[in-house]
C-alpha cells in the first residue's frame, strides 16, 4: 500500500520569516548553528550547508514533536507515581533491599 505525504500551506509571521532567512543564508551565525546542530544529532555530512525552507521546517517540526513526547512522558510518570499505594511502595521498597543484597553477594 503506498504512502503519501501530506503538504501543507504555512504562512510564518514576520519574526519567523526573518528567522527562517537567516537560518537559510549561508555565512549567518543562525545558519552555522542550525548546521552544527544537524550535524552533531544527525550525521549529517559536513560541508552539505545548502538548506531550504522545507529542511527547516522538518527539523523544527521534529524537535517540537520530540519535546511534546518528553513532557508527556514527565506527565506520565508523575500521574503513575501520585497513583502509588502505600502498599506499592512497601513492595518497591522491599524488591529494592532485595536487589541491594543480592547485589552485595555477587560483589563478595
Amino acid at each position: 500500500m503506498p504512502t503519501t505525504r501530506q503538504r501543507v500551506n504555512l504562512t510564518l509571521t514576520e519574526m519567523e520569516q526573518r528567522l527562517m532567512e537567516a537560518i537559510v543564508t549561508e555565512g549567518t551565525t543562525e545558519h552555522e548553528i542550525y548546521v552544527r546542530y544537524l550535524e552533531s544529532r544527525y550525521g549529517l555530512p559536513s560541508g552539505r550547508s545548502a538548506l531550504g525552507p522545507a529542511d527547516v521546517v522538518h527539523v523544527v517540526l521534529n524537535l517540537g514533536l520530540e519535546r511534546l513526547e518528553e513532557a508527556a512522558a514527565e506527565i506520565s510518570y508523575a500521574a503513575e507515581a501520585a497513583a502509588q499505594t502505600e502498599e506499592d511502595r512497601a513492595i518497591t521498597a522491599a524488591l529494592r533491599r532485595r536487589h541491594v543484597a543480592s547485589a552485595a553477594r555477587a560483589d563478595g
